[in-house]
């Protein structure tokens, strides 16, 4: 088997080089898990407190919406009840208007019946000019009535 010249060396010096205690190795490999260890509890606590921020963040976000909420629900009832308000007016005035549009009729109805019986009337008195030429005073005095 062919080794290399500096492999061969570094085997041969090897053995007699100082070999550190066993407990000094533990010391060592206890002294790096503790370390890492720390480093580990370190960065979980540093992003636990970026949670926190985030949390806490959120939270006031939260609060600046429910607080829009609420005024976007008042303004919505203000705007119903104006809206129920004004649809009552519009009722009361639609009433009046039928009303005074149902008085209305009814005052038609009676001078159209008025104005049909003095129509018959004239027409009455013009047949009876024309029969006698003139107009009799008994007839006038009913006329005046």
């Amino acid at each position: 088997m062919r080794t290399i010249p500096a492999l061969r060396h570094w085997m041969q010096t090897l053995p007699l080089a100082p070999r550190p205690a066993p407990t000094t190795v533990l010391a060592a490999v206890l002294g790096l898990t503790a370390l890492a260890g720390w480093g580990a509890f370190a960065s979980k606590a540093w992003s636990q407190q970026d949670l926190t921020e985030q949390v806490e963040l959120l939270q006031a976000d939260r609060g600046r919406l429910l607080a829009g909420l609420k005024q976007i629900e008042q303004t919505n009832a203000e705007l119903a009840r104006d809206g129920q308000e004004k649809l009552a007016s519009v009722r009361d005035e639609l009433t009046q208007a039928l009303t005074a549009r149902d008085a209305a009729k009814g005052q038609f109805a009676s001078a159209q019946r008025e104005l049909a019986t003095l129509k018959k009337r004239l027409d009455q008195a013009r047949d009876r000019v024309s029969e006698t030429g003139s107009i009799k005073t008994v007839e006038a005095k009913k006329a005046g009535r």
